[in-house]
């Protein structure tokens, strides 16, 4: 069961990376001083934060690559509701000026 979870997980991080649309100019996981928690989400509450105040746009996709959530932000502190979204391991993406992190993230 585990070995479906990592390959899943992988699959959604090469489909998110495949399909962002962004140029061959955006720096992968360099965003300064990023931080997701808590990790796994509990209650539907996920804090994000970054150093910069710049605009950031967090997406969350299913297993299936499906995007189930997305907001954008730019304040440096953030805490985002997830409480729509059902149970199970997905992946973030958060875009911050040329810069972007994805993670895994799940939702209990």
């Amino acid at each position: 069961m585990r070995k479906l979870y990592i390959l899943i997980f992988v699959f959604c991080t090469c489909f998110v990376s495949l399909s962002s649309g962004q140029s061959n100019k955006v720096k992968t996981n360099n965003i300064v001083k990023f931080f997701a928690f808590p990790n796994p989400v509990i209650q539907g509450k996920l804090t994000i934060t970054t150093f910069n105040t710049i605009e950031k746009k967090v997406t969350i996709y299913n297993v299936l690559g499906k995007r189930v959530f997305t907001q954008k932000f730019s304040v440096n502190k953030k805490q985002l509701d997830l409480s729509h979204i059902s149970s199970g391991i997905y992946v973030m993406k958060v875009i911050e000026g040329d810069k972007v992190a994805t993670k895994k993230l799940i939702i209990k």
